[in-house]
């Protein structure tokens, strides 16, 4: 894929500037400030579009940059060839507008883009980071060039990318794990622990005081009856026989006591955890049933209107309706009449409610004062005071206990969600590790690939440009990246700016022609580092023997079009 007519209709200084590509090399000559760059922006704008603000990667957004200041547009057109077709871009760099439509000029229709505002996915497959990094060759501004280029290679060769730095990528990994790590979350869940375990058996003591609670119980029911027999007077009847005469209200008396302890076991079941207590406690209690006649009574007028109705619509005589709807109101008169029967609205108040505290208590003193006037029975009630205050003494222990237990469930819950986050945490941890593995992994494969194929054509194309100085790039033994020369070393950092900008140009062609797996323009933007006549003629043959289908040049070297028609090779010039 290749650019040919361009029409920089709005876009940096230029307004509607004309311009023809070819395949193979096009010289775009201009001396300083006169256009170069922004003609680059626009090629790799009409591609990919220009974002306005920049991504997550180190990729540049020169909206701003390149947006005219005497202009409200910001658009331009390009014809892109693609194999046999031809298609005309037409693109509007303007934020918030529609960025691009594509034409295919043969038929005359619309191509649809699968991504908005990119060609990639649509006439190529290759995205904006890696046609940057592989495909466009920027003169490097970086004050130290020796710096820049250990930095671009370093990355390449481990990365696979000049955008990724795996040494910080790791470091940044490695502090995150540092910030994930749940130490204090464990110290946390050692002190719930600790704390739980001091209410461990709460649940046996608990049971245990419940079963001495039910035992006085069962002693007081034994007590109670023993007395009670105690109480009856022997009497002889008017035929000699003896018979035993009992106290009737001292017996009732005496059995509304025993009542509630009877129903001790049935009704006091285990004490239950706070929350459900309170939750109890919140039920809504059932309406009473009087309170719902008013609907019944409606119920029953509708269902006697409804049969009414019925009636009426059907044709009976006039003697039969009402005979008909007699006897339906009669039925639903003596209905509702059952209904109420049955739910006891005719029965008076029954009085078998189990007695409280207080009228336990009230009931005990009734029956001191009955054996004060009745001397001559011998009917101590005294046990049942002892008996209240024992139960009264159990009864505060079985609080206190539930209140640890519920204290316990409470330092429960916390256990709980303070586990959860430790193992969310700890999760983190995992994928943390997970990537920095990964990191590594890729690393390796990229350093033995660098090794195997990516390094041995650069040191081809270093060979060339630095005719001969350097013969090749490797690793010395620390794992640092060196040129050499036979069997001589030289550390990037000894390089001056001249030797590693053409290093840096060797190498990034390299990365160009072997890397890259789309035809796609090769631009490059500066050439400053080329001095000498023999430097640009090395640079030449690289640019032939490399067989792209259209390079773009952009440099402020007027000779360099001499150079390569000595050489015999066809150029574009375009003059800015």
């Amino acid at each position: 894929m290749y650019l040919t007519k361009l029409l920089v209709r709005d876009f940096g200084k230029f307004h509607n500037k004309g311009m023809d590509l070819d395949t193979g090399i096009n010289l775009v000559v201009g001396y300083s400030e006169s256009g170069k760059s922004t003609i680059r922006d626009f090629l790799i704008g009409m591609i990919y579009g220009i974002p306005r603000r920049e991504g997550i990667t180190r990729v540049r957004s020169n909206y701003d940059l390149r947006k005219p200041q005497d202009s409200s547009g910001y658009s331009g057109t390009a014809y892109i060839k693609d194999g046999d077709k031809t298609y005309l871009v037409d693109r509007t760099f303007l934020a918030g507008a529609k960025k691009a439509s594509v034409l295919d000029v043969a038929s005359g229709r619309e191509v649809r883009l699968e991504y908005a505002d990119t060609l990639s996915g649509t006439l190529c497959e290759t995205d904006k980071n890696t046609y940057l990094d592989t495909k466009c060759i920027l003169e490097s501004d970086d004050s130290d060039s020796a710096v820049e280029l250990k930095k671009y290679l370093t990355n390449i060769t481990l990365t696979g990318t000049a955008n990724i730095n795996k040494s910080e990528a790791v470091k940044y990994l490695e502090n995150e794990k540092k910030n994930h790590i749940p130490r204090p979350l464990i110290r946390r869940l050692d002190e719930l622990n600790e704390h739980i375990s001091e209410y461990d058996g709460i649940d046996e003591e608990i049971e245990a005081v419940e079963n001495e609670i039910k035992s006085l119980n069962e002693e007081f029911i034994m007590e109670a009856e023993r007395r009670k027999r105690v109480a009856r007077r022997l009497v002889e009847n008017e035929d000699g026989s003896v018979s035993y005469e009992t106290d009737a209200t001292l017996e009732e008396k005496i059995d509304k006591l025993t009542e509630r302890e009877r129903t001790y076991g049935a009704s006091e079941k285990e004490a239950e955890p706070a929350e459900k207590k309170e939750k109890k406690k919140k039920e809504k209690k059932e309406k009473p049933f009087t309170d719902r006649i008013p609907v019944i009574l409606g119920t029953g007028l509708l269902v006697i209107l409804i049969i009414t109705a019925i009636v009426y619509m059907l044709p009976f005589e006039a003697m039969i309706r009402k005979l008909f709807i007699a006897f339906t109101a009669l039925f639903v008169f003596i209905t509702i009449i059952d209904g109420f029967k049955e739910k006891g609205a005719f029965d008076g108040e029954k009085d078998d409610a189990v007695p409280d505290e207080e009228e336990f208590n009230k009931v005990i003193e009734e029956l001191k004062e009955e054996a004060e006037k009745q001397e001559e029975i011998d009917f101590d009630m005294t046990f049942a005071k002892e008996y209240q205050d024992k139960k009264a003494e159990l009864k505060k222990k079985e609080d206190a206990l539930i209140d640890r237990r519920n204290e316990r469930a409470r330092l429960r819950a916390e256990f709980d969600q303070v586990f959860k986050k430790k193992s969310e945490l700890e999760e983190e941890v995992q994928a943390i590790d997970f990537a920095i593995n990964k990191i590594n992994q890729l690393s390796t494969k990229f350093r033995e690939e660098a090794f195997k194929k990516l390094l041995v054509n650069i040191s081809e194309y270093i060979e060339k440009l630095t005719l001969g100085e350097f013969t090749s790039l490797g690793f010395d033994k620390s794992g640092d990246i060196v040129l050499k020369h036979g069997e001589q070393e030289f550390p990037l950092s000894r390089l001056n700016d001249e030797e590693a900008g053409i290093v840096f140009l060797a190498v990034r062609l390299s990365i160009a022609k072997h890397l890259s797996k789309e035809k796609l323009p090769l631009i490059i933007d500066g050439t400053s580092m080329l001095d000498s006549v023999s430097e640009i003629k090395a640079f030449a043959d690289v640019l032939v023997s490399m067989k792209e289908e259209q390079i773009v040049i952009m440099t402020d070297d007027r000779g360099m079009a001499s150079i390569f028609e000595s050489k015999g090779i066809s150029f574009n010039l375009i003059n800015l």
